[in-house]
């Protein structure tokens, strides 16, 4: 898969996981989560395939975040507090942080795409900074989440 047919069908598919299942709820929540989610980690699959910078299994780690959250968010108040404990929600930060480093890491051209040093990419540079600042804000909207 190119990385910019990548980017078309990742970035909307990441807004859409991150943001949908949150207008619905009981099981719908459920099911749109499950779904949106399987075709985001088949598309991260496909790159990671394709080049080759990462396993692909390693794509299950770009949907598990947002997954974990909403799937948490239809359980019952008394499992949730479970999860508003430092431990858990240090846990959660660093599965937001492994899903930016994925999601970056699929992004690296392959050599077809960009000749030369990666500091002169300018596709990866922005899109770099774009998902890493998302990732932290989703973060920071399921943490606070959390806590109310």
């Amino acid at each position: 898969m190119k990385r910019l047919h990548f980017i078309y069908y990742a970035a909307p598919l990441t807004v859409a996981l991150n943001t949908l299942p949150g207008m619905l709820g009981g099981i719908w929540r459920v099911v749109v989560t499950v779904v949106l989610a399987l075709v985001l980690w088949g598309v991260v699959w496909v790159r990671l395939f394709t080049n080759k910078k990462l396993r692909p299994e390693f794509a299950i780690l770009s949907i598990l975040p947002p997954c974990c959250y909403y799937l948490m968010s239809v359980l019952s108040p008394e499992f949730r507090n479970i999860f508003t404990s430092p431990g858990w929600q240090n846990f959660n930060f660093f599965l937001w942080l492994v899903s930016i480093f994925i999601s970056i890491r699929a992004l690296l051209p392959t050599p077809k795409e960009h000749q030369g040093r990666l500091a002169t990419d300018s596709v990866l540079i922005f899109m770099s900074i774009i998902t890493t600042v998302y990732g932290l804000v989703c973060w920071a909207g399921t943490h606070a989440s959390f806590i109310n």
